[in-house]
């Protein structure tokens, strides 16, 4: 899935270029989201909550998601920017396509190139900063909130079927529950929401 965030990345842009006069969203179909968008944070804050973060906690782990956060977007940066310099050549064969013409071979090889450098870069960038993240948050978390931790990121693996579950270490478990859930877009702005709760 993250392997082809490039290319989306790219077909988003067009989109809203070509598209900008699209049909307006009717306001149930708005009213749904919210509604789904809340379900979502509800399960991500009984995750969340069942860590029984104390305020010192909150304070310490909030700059460090920031900071993960901000490397994955300067990786993003750099794949954008790959794409970019492909721009000219893309949009002279968008030109050439509406006339019925075949994109250039040599045009399809340098994106297949673009987007396997952007999945590689990708792939680092998120080991490295989970790695790092993990590292530092071990270094937080009571035994209890990593026990718990552990207890939950097996069960997401087996929901996942992922056949390594029973057999994931410590550290494994928590650089998986580190990616799929203290790195997921909500989890942030939700945990700045609990803090204040706290206060």
């Amino acid at each position: 899935m993250r392997r082809y965030a490039l290319l989306v990345i790219a077909l988003l842009s067009l989109w809203q270029t070509a598209w900008a006069q699209a049909p307006k969203v009717p306001e149930t179909v708005q009213k749904a989201n919210e509604v789904l968008m809340a379900l979502a944070d509800i399960d991500l804050l009984l995750v969340l909550t069942s860590l029984k973060l104390d305020k010192e906690q909150m304070g310490k782990i909030k700059p460090l998601l920031e900071q993960a956060q901000s490397d994955l977007l300067r990786m993003e940066e750099r794949n954008a920017q790959a794409l970019l310099s492909l721009r000219d050549e893309v949009m002279s064969a968008r030109k050439e396509a509406l006339k019925g013409k075949t994109p250039p071979e040599e045009l399809r090889k340098k994106l297949q190139e673009a987007d396997n450098a952007a999945a590689q870069l990708r792939l680092k960038t998120i080991d490295q900063v989970v790695r790092t993240l993990w590292a530092k948050l071990d270094g937080i978390l009571s035994d209890t909130q990593k026990q718990t931790i552990a207890n939950q990121a097996r069960e997401m693996m087996r929901n996942l079927r992922r056949p390594d579950a029973d057999k994931a270490s410590r550290r494994e478990l928590g650089e998986f529950f580190t990616q799929e859930v203290l790195l997921a877009p909500r989890t942030l702005p939700l945990l700045e929401e609990l803090q204040k709760g706290t206060e």
